[in-house]
C-alpha cells in the first residue's frame, strides 16, 4: 500500500472544528486539573465512549524519539486500511510521511502542551480526506512525556467543515 500524499498545518491555539476533538479536550483538562499533564492511569476509555473509534494512546520513547500505538479506534482505522496497534511510527510510515508526523510531536514535546493539526491526505486507493487531530500530552512522572491521548477526525473532501468555521455547540 502506497503512503498517502499529505499536507499538515500545526495549530498551537487549538482551534478544533470537530465537536469529538473538544470533548476530547474537555475531558483531558478535567484530568489534568491543576498539573501539568495528566497520566496515562487517569485515562479510562470508556470514559471517551462516544469517541472511541476517533481515539489513539501514543506511547512515546526519547532519544531517539520513537512512537507506537497502543489503542487505535475504529473509525481511524477505517480511513487508514490498516490496524497498527502496537506498531510503531517507524515500522508503518515512510521516511518522508514519518518527518512530516515527527514535526509535530517535536513541537509537542519542546513546548510540553497540546498541538492540533490540520490538513490534507489523499489515499491513492481510496479518497481525498480533510484531517484534524488533537495530541495531548500525558505524564507518568508529572514531567516526561510518555504517552499522547489523540483524536483524529477524518471528513471526505466534500463533507469537511470550513477552516475557520466554528465547531457545533
Amino acid at each position: 500500500m502506497r503512503a498517502p500524499n499529505l499536507w499538515v498545518d500545526l495549530d498551537p491555539d487549538l482551534k478544533c472544528q470537530d465537536e469529538s476533538l473538544l470533548a476530547i479536550h474537555r475531558y483531558w483538562l478535567d484530568k489534568r486539573g491543576d498539573r501539568l499533564f495528566p497520566s496515562r492511569e487517569d485515562i479510562d476509555p470508556i470514559d471517551l465512549a462516544p469517541h472511541l473509534g476517533n481515539l489513539v494512546l501514543i506511547e512515546v520513547t526519547h532519544k531517539p524519539l520513537r512512537l507506537r500505538y497502543r489503542l487505535i479506534g475504529t473509525r481511524i482505522t477505517q480511513v487508514m486500511g490498516r490496524d497498527s496497534t502496537g506498531k510503531y511510527y517507524d515500522e508503518i510510515y515512510p521516511e518522508r510521511l514519518l518527518r512530516a508526523i515527527y514535526v509535530s510531536f517535536e513541537w509537542m514535546i519542546d513546548h510540553r502542551r497540546p498541538l492540533r493539526t490540520h490538513g490534507e491526505a489523499f489515499y491513492p486507493d481510496r479518497n481525498f480526506y480533510h484531517y484534524e487531530t488533537l495530541n495531548l500530552p500525558l505524564s507518568s512522572d508529572g514531567e516526561s512525556i510518555d504517552m499522547v491521548l489523540g483524536g483524529l477526525v477524518f471528513h471526505p473532501a466534500d463533507t469537511a467543515p470550513a477552516a475557520d468555521a466554528p465547531a457545533g455547540d
